[in-house]
């Protein structure tokens, strides 16, 4: 009885907080309804797409392509001491509680606020893109990675360690085999989100397709902009379609 009662309460308390949000964030069904027509007619401005410039939506589209490609293979090595660092069952924990409270940290600060700091830093262009992907990527792919190596079967590692091995061998030969193709694995996906936060990154000059996709919004070039949109969706479809096929082999 008492716990039927707690669950209710619970229900209703869970229920309240939902509502709550729904206010504060100012949900509400007929402006949606209102702003369709609104919807439908940036739309229709949209169509036919400006096919002229393709060309430029193809450039930069490629260099969306290589700041996610570059900014994720680096990420993906400077990642892998990070990550064994913060893996409870294979590091000290004078050096895991510290390397963990580093991941928190810089993994709660969005890769747009990074690009916004490297194109004060570096200036425009895709450099500073490749340094604000890099370092968010390092800290989720350290965590991934940690995530990974503390789900390992102890059974090789013991064996390993029995046979006198030092530390680092253990590594080597016990952990790095089974966690490689999760690694192969988590990297791959990172490339495909990284490719979608790559093209916002040109919102704040950090180069690729998104300052295209701005500076037309902007001159009010619907019809260039949905071409450059297609390209977009083209680019990310046919990334995300050879990732999973990577996957799938990998796991």
């Amino acid at each position: 009885m008492r716990r039927g009662l707690g669950r209710a309460a619970l229900g209703l308390a869970v229920l309240a907080i939902y509502g709550w949000f729904l206010a504060a964030t100012e949900v509400s069904l007929p402006r949606f309804l209102r702003g369709i027509p609104w919807m439908a007619d940036f739309v229709r401005r949209m169509v036919p797409p400006d096919l002229s410039v393709l060309s430029s939506a193809v450039v930069g589209a490629l260099q969306t392509l290589q700041i996610a490609v570059v900014g994720t293979t680096v990420a993906a090595l400077l990642a892998l001491p990070l990550g064994f660092l913060s893996a409870r069952n294979v590091a000290p924990a004078s050096l895991f509680y510290p390397a963990r409270a580093l991941l928190n940290f810089f993994r709660s600060i969005d890769t747009m606020v990074y690009a916004l700091f490297f194109v004060a830093s570096v200036g425009l262009g895709p450099f500073p893109g490749v340094l604000a992907v890099v370092t968010y990527t390092v800290m989720t792919l350290a965590k991934l990675y940690s995530e990974a190596i503390e789900g390992i079967e102890p059974g090789p590692v013991e064996a390993i360690a029995a046979t006198g091995a030092s530390r680092l061998q253990v590594l080597r030969f016990g952990v790095l085999p089974q966690v490689l193709p999760l690694f192969a694995s988590y990297v791959l996906y990172r490339l495909e989100t990284n490719i979608r936060a790559a093209t916002i990154l040109g919102f704040v000059g950090a180069g690729g397709i998104g300052f295209y996709i701005q500076t037309y919004l902007r001159m009010i070039n619907y019809p260039a902009a949905s071409a450059v949109l297609l390209v977009l969706v083209a680019m990310v479809m046919g990334v995300d379609f050879a990732s999973s096929r990577l996957r799938a082999r990998i796991v």
